[in-house]
């Protein structure tokens, strides 16, 4: 989000108390572009790469805001003409970066929207920060209409040993791998082999793209998107992942599912605009995974297709990278100030009775007043919980009893570093939020009693069910 924002968040938390976790800064870009590359960085400079015509760049010395600097491949590549002619006017798809052997390498894709007619390339720059020091070194790799798979999405990463590898497809037969030859930029002629490492061939359209593999402690980590995108509001895409003990699979989910049999553990999602007319979430359609390895720790960037705050622009976001205690990647949400609205109604958000401060205050469903006494900030506490606080009361979501029980009440109280005040945030395929207080062992979820839709409702605990009245969004508007 906003930098002015995330700032005066910050300072609002360091009057709460030394026991509440700063809230990390994450960020909204300036950058409105599709299909995000990596962002990588040089001296003190960032750098990210996205479709557009012969790949566009942007440069940065903040992650904030970014400075387009024109495309990395003005001229298209001699071959083209010959392997995709249905692309004139040199657009370029979904473009990865890379350092190795001692060169930057900028892997892109051409294709003919519609069909698998598509291709990758590789070109190399000794300077990144000479954003017209492209050289073109011709295709990597490429697909025809009856392939079986569409040579677009490049992601060029290294393995644990420092060998090059190269992730590519979508749709179709899914994700492949090669193996990079790191003098060349293209596939090892030692091994010509593709391996195939996630597909969803028994879902309709078998919707599956955008991959990106990292390597973390002793596991290949592979993310993609799934469902679908482009198409602002409406799109469902999302970031699914997997991971593997070899590079080259078998990638499987947390419930031990192959991604190659269309596994896959959400990462994040969001609440799109399904045409039911429930608002959905101020950023839609998260896809385009990326790693950031930075001074101050782990960064995910990717791209969300529509985001209110740029007109409904497709734009890059980036927020900290967390890894859980099992090993999980997870990503740390941007602590807002948000309001927390429930599913079973769209208008009714989590409110303090009578917007008191007092300790002890009760809370119950309530339409959005537009108020501080209805925004929450979350602070991350690791292992996928956060300290939800009150803007106004400056006291946290907490729960009375210890441990948390079915029918247990839910209130407002100083921020102590209790269980009860350490709410696991799951996401839901759906994209909302279920919260599960730590005291209660992830069994009962933050509840709108009885599932009533009226205002004014109690909200306390409940087992969790997975009904609407304990599914949440955070919305900033």
């Amino acid at each position: 989000m906003k930098t002015l924002r995330a700032l005066s968040l910050w300072l609002a938390a360091a009057l709460i108390g030394l026991l509440i976790v700063a809230p990390v800064r994450a960020y909204e870009t300036n950058v409105l572009v599709r299909d995000p590359s990596t962002v990588v960085k040089s001296g003190n400079t960032y750098w990210v790469y996205g479709t557009g015509t012969g790949a566009q760049q942007f440069s940065s010395t903040d992650r904030i805001h970014w400075t387009r600097r024109g495309p990395a491949l003005p001229t298209a590549p001699a071959w083209l003409a010959a392997i995709v002619p249905g692309n004139k006017n040199n657009v370029v798809w979904a473009p990865d970066i890379h350092f190795f052997n001692g060169q930057w390498r900028l892997y892109y894709s051409y294709s003919q929207w519609g069909t698998s007619i598509s291709a990758i390339g590789v070109a190399t720059n000794p300077d990144i920060n000479n954003p017209r020091g492209w050289t073109d070194q011709g295709m990597v790799v490429r697909s025809a209409n009856g392939s079986g798979f569409n040579a677009i999405d490049p992601c060029i990463f290294q393995d644990a040993t420092g060998v090059p590898w190269l992730s590519y497809g979508s749709y179709g037969n899914g994700i492949h791998l090669i193996r990079i030859d790191p003098q060349t930029g293209k596939q090892a002629a030692d091994d010509p082999k593709v391996y195939d490492v996630a597909a969803r061939l028994s879902v309709p359209g078998n919707a599956i793209e955008a991959s990106a593999v990292t390597y973390h402690e002793g596991y290949y980590y592979l993310f993609v998107a799934w469902d679908g995108c482009c198409a602002g509001a409406r799109s469902s895409y999302n970031i699914r992942m997997g991971r593997s003990r070899t590079v080259t699979g078998p990638y499987l989910d947390k419930d031990g599912k192959d991604m190659h049999d269309g596994g896959g553990t959400l990462f994040l999602g969001s609440v799109y605009d399904n045409g039911s007319g429930r608002l959905c979430d101020d950023e839609v359609g998260p896809g385009h995974f990326g790693i950031l390895h930075d001074r101050d720790g782990d960064w995910v960037s990717f791209h969300e297709e529509w985001a209110r705050d740029n007109g409904g622009a497709t734009t890059l976001n980036l927020l900290r990278l967390a890894w859980d205690g099992d090993g999980w990647a997870r990503p740390v949400l941007d602590p807002g100030p948000y309001k927390i609205v429930v599913n079973l109604a769209t208008h009714d958000l989590a409110s303090v009775v009578k917007d008191s401060t007092a300790d002890g205050s009760s809370l119950h469903t309530w339409p959005d007043a537009g108020g501080d006494a209805q925004k929450w900030t979350l602070h991350y506490q690791g292992d996928g919980y956060y300290s939800l606080i009150g803007v106004r009361s400056r006291k946290a979501l907490t729960v009375a009893d210890s441990p948390a029980r079915p029918g247990a009440k839910v209130t407002i109280a100083p921020f102590a570093e209790r269980d009860g005040q350490f709410w696991y945030l799951r996401q839901n395929d759906n994209g909302t939020y279920t919260l599960l207080p730590k005291s209660g062992g992830r069994s009962v979820a933050l509840d709108v009693g009885d599932c009533n839709p009226a205002d004014g409702t109690p909200i306390g605990l409940w087992t969790a069910n997975g009904l609407p009245c304990q599914e949440w969004s955070f919305h900033v508007r």
